[in-house]
C-alpha cells in the first residue's frame, strides 16, 4: 500500500538490482507496486514480470500499467520459476492467485499473497472468508488447505497484510492456527 520502497530500504535491498518481479494476483493493491508515486519505475532494471495466466487479462485491462503489459508473461501452477521457485495454486482470492514455495538452505517459505487478511481474526478461525475474495468457498478451501501444508511441514509464511514483520511460522491450535513471528 505504498510502503515497498521503504520496506525494500529497510531490508537492504536496492530496488535498481531487482529484475523479476512475479505477483500472487493482479489487485491494484499488489500490481501498483510497479509504478512509484512520482509515476516512474520501482524496479528500473526489471527484465522479468510474472503474472499468473488466469489473470493475465486483468493485468493488462490496467491503462495506468500498459508500459508494463507487453513485458508481462504468464506462469501457472506448478511451474518452477528459478531453481528453488515453485509457483502453487491458491485460487478464491482471486481466479489466479498463487503462492510461491521457495526453498533455500534447507529451509521453506510460502509467500502466500493474500491468503490471510485480518490476521487477529483468521488464524483462530480460518474459515472466515473476506469481502475481496472473489469465490469465497475456494478462497476457504485454499487457506485451509495452505495454512495446514505450512504448519505441517514446518514451513514459514509471507503474506502481504500478515502483522509486522509479516514473517513467522504457524502451528495448530484447536480449531485453527497460532501464527509466530519472526
Amino acid at each position: 500500500m505504498g510502503f515497498l520502497p521503504q520496506a525494500l530500504r529497510e531490508a537492504g535491498i536496492a530496488a535498481g538490482r531487482i529484475r523479476t518481479v512475479a505477483f500472487t494476483h493482479t489487485h491494484l493493491d499488489h500490481i501498483h507496486g510497479l509504478v512509484l508515486p512520482n509515476g516512474e519505475d520501482a524496479f528500473p532494471r526489471l527484465s522479468r514480470l510474472l503474472v499468473p495466466r488466469a489473470e493475465l487479462g486483468l493485468f493488462r485491462d490496467v491503462a495506468r500499467l500498459e508500459r508494463f503489459h507487453e513485458r508481462a508473461e504468464p506462469f501457472e501452477p506448478g511451474q518452477f520459476l528459478g531453481a528453488d521457485i515453485e509457483a502453487l495454486a491458491a485460487p478464491g482470492h482471486e481466479a489466479g492467485h498463487t503462492c510461491f514455495r521457495v526453498t533455500s538452505a534447507g529451509e521453506t517459505i510460502l509467500i502466500w499473497g493474500d491468503t490471510i487478511h485480518v490476521p487477529s481474526l483468521q488464524f483462530d478461525r480460518p474459515e472466515l472468508t473476506w469481502e475481496f475474495d472473489t469465490d469465497q468457498e475456494r478462497a476457504r478451501a485454499s487457506r485451509m488447505h495452505l495454512m495446514a501444508f505450512a504448519a505441517d511441514n514446518g514451513y514459514c509464511v509471507a503474506g502481504a497484510h500478515l502483522d509486522s514483520p509479516g514473517v513467522g511460522r504457524l502451528s495448530r491450535k484447536e480449531k485453527g492456527f497460532r501464527f509466530e513471528p519472526l
